[in-house]
């Protein structure tokens, strides 16, 4: 077993520079295109439609994808993926903001979903026994780092230079396809191996395996992708309705610390999870962005900035946690062969939850709740899925060791 850190290991260090490029074709829209419709007149909700419209294309097809993966090698469909979705982001220059516009986040939200499940089937392709809550943090740090750059990069680019040089960026998925052709990435991943256990016939025995599980494995990863997905719609949220509701430094900088601390916390609490355990970690991250989105509540109808930014860090680590948490115990739910199917469901929660978060705050605003009822709902419902988070872990624990012991 190579026991090198996985940052030194070339098949890792091109998978997170394959993540840091896809990624950042969907960042750096994710805040820019909203503020640029409400700048140009339209509503919070429309605005936060062109995000809306995205995902949704996202949902729609990442259920789809697992298909693919059985025909095409991992590496072909990432690079597929990554070229659709960064080949139309110029277009948004010249769209307007009409159907034009929605067509385009459409098409790239088709390229996003086939990016976002083959590349989180890549960590379980090429993951060293016994380290892939290690990579799993790893990746995740990869793809949330544009979010920390380049979400509020985005706004400040907006309000400087225009909004093409974010169209230009966008488009850096295209020759980041590059890294993803290649083999390497089809070393086998064995449940035991998720938490640091089983042996060379677990393994072998594992990849006699369908690959996918099918039914039985989307039944056992909706318990995380529920948690996963309460946390994405407060996540979504945040992104939409600050530069709108706090434009400027503000924005800028509650932003940069909201993706930050949500990198920080995704990549430590991957590297945590084989001591902690998910049943442990997910409860606590779950109230740590309840708390941090009350604070957020108060700060957005009325507080100082200061409020506002302390509450954005605050809300980034228990977002941030929770996906690497529950990124991990889908995989071990499912199992190796499902590995397709658990990253489906899983991205389908994150994507699902992101899209709702951004079209459902300005409606809550709208309402007699205003900013501060509306954050208070968004706090509610991440309290709501504390006991799924505790029952995230156990189960998938338990069966690692009945099958690695069987």
């Amino acid at each position: 077993m190579d026991e090198r850190p996985l940052v030194a290991q070339w098949p890792v260090a091109r998978m997170m520079l394959m993540a840091t490029t896809g990624f950042t074709g969907f960042y750096v829209t994710l805040s820019a295109l909203p503020a640029q419709i409400a700048s140009r007149g339209g509503s919070t909700a429309s605005a936060g439609a062109a995000t809306t419209v995205m995902l949704a294309a996202t949902v729609v097809c990442q259920p789809l994808i697992p298909a693919l993966l059985r025909r095409l090698s991992t590496s072909a469909v990432v690079a597929l993926g990554m070229v659709v979705l960064g080949a139309p982001a110029p277009a948004l220059i010249w769209a307007g903001s009409g159907a034009w516009l929605y067509a385009i986040c459409l098409l790239r939200g088709v390229g996003f979903a086939i990016f976002t499940i083959a590349g989180t089937v890549s960590t379980g392709e090429i993951a060293p026994p016994g380290r892939h809550g290690e990579l799993a943090g790893l990746y995740g740090l990869a793809a949330a780092l544009p979010n920390v750059a380049l979400v509020p990069l985005s706004v400040l680019l907006l309000h400087v230079v225009g909004f093409w040089p974010v169209a230009v960026i966008a488009a850096l998925p295209v020759p980041g396809a590059l890294l993803a052709i290649g083999g390497g990435w089809r070393t086998p991943l064995s449940e035991a191996d998720l938490f640091g256990r089983g042996s060379d016939g677990d393994r072998a025995a594992d990849g006699d395996r369908p690959r996918l599980a099918g039914r039985g494995a989307i039944g056992r990863t909706l318990t995380p992708a529920a948690v996963l997905c309460s946390l994405t719609v407060a996540g979504g949220a945040v992104v939409t309705i600050l530069p709108i509701a706090r434009p400027g430094f503000v924005a800028t900088a509650g932003l940069a610390l909201f993706g930050a601390t949500a990198a920080a916390a995704r990549w430590q609490a991957g590297a945590r999870v084989r001591r902690h355990g998910v049943a442990r970690l997910l409860p606590s991250a779950c109230v740590v962005a309840a708390a941090g989105l009350m604070a957020l509540a108060a700060g957005l109808s009325g507080g100082g900035a200061a409020v506002v930014l302390v509450a954005c860090a605050a809300t980034g680590v228990g977002y941030g946690a929770a996906q690497s948490l529950t990124l991990v115990s889908a995989f071990a739910r499912a199992g190796p062969p499902a590995r397709a199917t658990a990253s489906a469901v899983w991205n389908v929660a994150f994507d699902s939850g992101t899209a709702v978060g951004a079209i459902l705050i300005g409606a809550l605003i709208a309402t007699s709740l205003g900013i501060w009822g509306a954050f208070a709902v968004l706090a509610a419902l991440a309290l709501a899925v504390v006991p799924l988070g505790a029952a995230s872990g156990p189960r998938a624990a338990g069966e690692v060791r009945r099958r690695a012991r069987g």
